[in-house]
């Protein structure tokens, strides 16, 4: 007989026949899944469009940036969490000595599902989470703060960890994670999911401009949730992205792009529903719009990105038959191609990318613009804010004269001095904390916009001019292993100018769109600067822009030398850098052809590339189109997702002249006609 312990029991039979008794406070789970689950393949291709939600019914608006400040709350909550847990692993020396990092970790609930039972109990324990958030959000929320928690415990291939968990602001949170759907359950897909279908969104609202495919009103109705068992799975209009599970439904209608030319990206993404995987809720600061702020639903498909049928001819047409290497500096990019086939007939192709005058005049008129906008935010800050500011130099000595004069002392309502700080040197009061007017938000609205549409830009120009450089050259590419880092050391934000490290992504990404792929050769094994195609090899200075060879007489462009020489260079492991050479065989064919051909290295031989689509914007000054140097790039899949500030551009100053004055990439120097930048949109 059972002892009588004061506690219901709950009697359970044992296979076995025996009985046991558990508590019924016990935690009940479902236990370990029977089937195998599904698990998306992690080379498996993914693309992602971003679709505007309507907001404009100010009740919607309301419970979505509801739903956003619980969102912050909540990750706010774990960030210190993880913070205060990771310090405690690392000082807990001796547990880490005598048990193990596995036992500490365990000790101070270090786990993907210490965690996520975090999460869950700040949503439990709060009343007002729960009219926003459900569990399955708060679970992602926990995973995504564990991520960075592992990347800091956990070193990566290359030996590396990340710094300590750091507690991230209102600014820096805006995304709501959601849930992917499931792949094997025809009805399953929790958080947000998306309903209708494309041909129920142009039925409902047909073209009434013949240019366009879609009419949309400037008000987006609502759908309402069809009556029957099946719900929101029967519904088959105008598409919109649904929320369930607080309370009453959040329908959110989706606007899509009108014009003609992006149905075909449309269809591509909406017209096939099995591949549609997850959809995340972003917030994109805007001053355009509804209290500042412009919502998208950032959805994933199971699938490669969109490629127009013009890209897709343009990647079939070029040519396959030839090699390529690639010189990139801070002002240019030089591209000289040859046949594949040392011993096949053709001669060598060469190109320039280069800063054209127009470009850099753009360039330094949006620099100018964002300094003065820089100049009125901190004006305003200063402002709102005038005792967290010392005064000036010049206001010190002025209180100070009318003192020593007698005069009463005036009020200084804009000081220009430095921040108040403590002896060491941090500011006293946080900058979060510091009043900002409404004219200040809508300046930093509008400033941000207009630099993330710059940075759009950019990329979008850079993916351009890798086209047009394929298309000319081939996809099978040869560029030096260089770290831009140590560029940007050197010539500072100047580099952003042109930019060669967005460029060489983009050249990376549509080689292997292309079918061939750009390949890295380490610096020390080729020397490709001090390489002649004779097989002389000189060391020169950067100043030193001209190639002359006192062996064969070959005079040309230093930077596209050099980029013929990478032509010629082999790799033993494609993912090695450090495995190249440059091979004899290719080098005497450069040899030969540059006999027959020497203009082709002191002059670009193409007169014009292909020219890219669209009109060059203020932003970005590479001839092609480039990007920033530095910048971390989304992948190519996930184009609408690009939110880069603009680099600014520093104002020219003036500096002595040089006692030996060089002549720069692209002018004229002894020995050399001048050199003419291509205009690929001109």
């Amino acid at each position: 007989m059972l002892p009588c312990t004061g506690m219901v029991l709950r009697m359970r039979v044992e296979v076995t026949g025996t009985l046991t008794a558990e508590p019924t406070g016990a935690r009940r789970t479902r236990g370990k899944s029977k089937g195998t689950n599904w698990r998306r393949d992690k080379d498996a291709p993914t693309a992602v469009i971003r679709l505007e939600v309507d907001l404009t019914e100010p009740g919607r608006r309301r419970r979505v940036f509801g739903m956003f400040a619980a969102e912050f709350q909540l990750r706010r909550a774990l960030q210190r969490q993880a913070q205060a847990r990771v310090d405690a692993y690392w000082a807990a020396h001796r547990l880490r000595a005598e048990g193990g990092p596995a036992e500490a970790r365990r000790r101070f609930r270090l786990s993907r599902a210490a965690f996520e039972q975090a999460a869950y109990q700040h949503l439990e324990e709060s009343v007002w989470l729960r009219h926003h958030l459900t569990k399955a959000l708060a679970m992602h929320l926990a995973d995504e703060v564990w991520e960075t928690v592992d990347r800091h415990l956990f070193a990566d291939a290359t030996g590396h960890r990340h710094g300590r968990p750091r507690v991230g602001t209102w600014w820096d949170s805006t995304r709501i994670p959601g849930r992917a759907r499931s792949h094997t359950k025809p009805r399953t897909w929790e958080t947000f999911r998306l309903v209708g279908s494309l041909d129920g969104h142009r039925t409902a609202f047909p073209p009434r401009d013949p240019e366009s495919a879609l009419s949309q009103p400037a008000v987006l109705p609502a759908p309402q949730r069809p009556a029957g068992s099946a719900g929101w799975w029967a519904y088959d209009g105008p598409l919109a992205v649904v929320f369930t599970g607080c309370g009453q439904d959040l329908v959110l209608p989706v606007r899509l792009p009108q014009g003609a030319g992006q149905q075909g990206r449309l269809e591509h993404f909406l017209g096939r529903p099995d591949q549609w995987h997850k959809i995340d809720l972003v917030r994109v600061e805007d001053p355009k719009a509804p209290d500042g702020w412009r919502v998208y639903a950032h959805m994933m498909i199971l699938d490669q990105g969109w490629t127009s049928p013009a890209v897709a001819t343009r990647r079939a047409a070029a040519p396959r038959d030839r090699v390529g290497g690639v010189d990139g500096n801070v002002s240019n990019l030089s591209v000289v191609s040859m046949p594949a086939d040392p011993g096949a007939p053709g001669g060598l192709t060469a190109g320039q990318v280069a800063v054209t005058p127009s470009q850099r005049a753009a360039a330094e008129k949006a620099a100018v613009t964002a300094r003065r906008r820089q100049r009125t935010l901190d004006r305003s800050r200063r402002n709102s804010n005038p005792h967290q500011y010392q005064p000036s130099v010049r206001q010190q000595k002025r209180a100070a004269r009318r003192a020593g004069a007698g005069l009463p002392a005036r009020n200084v309502d804009l000081p220009g001095g430095a921040r108040v700080s403590d002896a060491a040197g941090r500011p006293k009061q946080a900058y979060r904390c510091d009043t900002l007017s409404t004219t200040y938000r809508r300046t930093r609205g509008r400033h941000a916009a207009d630099s993330r549409s710059a940075s759009q830009a950019r990329h979008a120009r850079a993916r351009d001019t890798a086209r047009s450089i394929i298309a000319v050259h081939g996809p099978h590419l040869v560029v030096e292993h260089t770290d831009i880092r140590a560029w940007a050391r050197l010539w500072g934000r100047g580099i952003g100018l042109f930019s060669p490290g967005m460029l060489t992504t983009a050249l990376k990404a549509e080689c292997a769109a292309a079918g061939g792929r750009l390949l890295r050769a380490g610096t020390r094994q080729t020397a490709l600067s001090q390489q002649c195609p004779c097989g002389r090899r000189e060391k020169k200075p950067l100043g030193q822009r001209t190639h002359t060879c006192q062996a064969c007489g070959l005079t040309g462009d230093r930077d596209l030398v050099a980029a013929a020489m990478a032509a010629c260079v082999r790799l033993t492991d494609p993912d090695q850098p450090a495995t190249a050479y440059i091979d004899e065989n290719f080098r005497a064919a450069l040899a030969a052809r540059v006999q027959g051909q020497q203009e082709a290295l002191a002059r670009s031989t193409v007169a014009t590339l292909p020219r890219p689509h669209g009109r060059g914007t203020v932003g970005a000054a590479a001839t092609t189109l480039v990007a920033s140097a530095g910048r971390k790039t989304r992948p190519r899949d996930t184009p609408d997702e690009n939110e880069h500030p603009v680099h600014r551009v520093p104002r020219p100053r003036r500096t002595t002249q040089p006692k030996q004055p060089h002549s720069p990439s692209g002018a004229a120097g002894p020995g050399r006609e001048p050199q003419q930048p291509l205009r690929l949109n001109s």
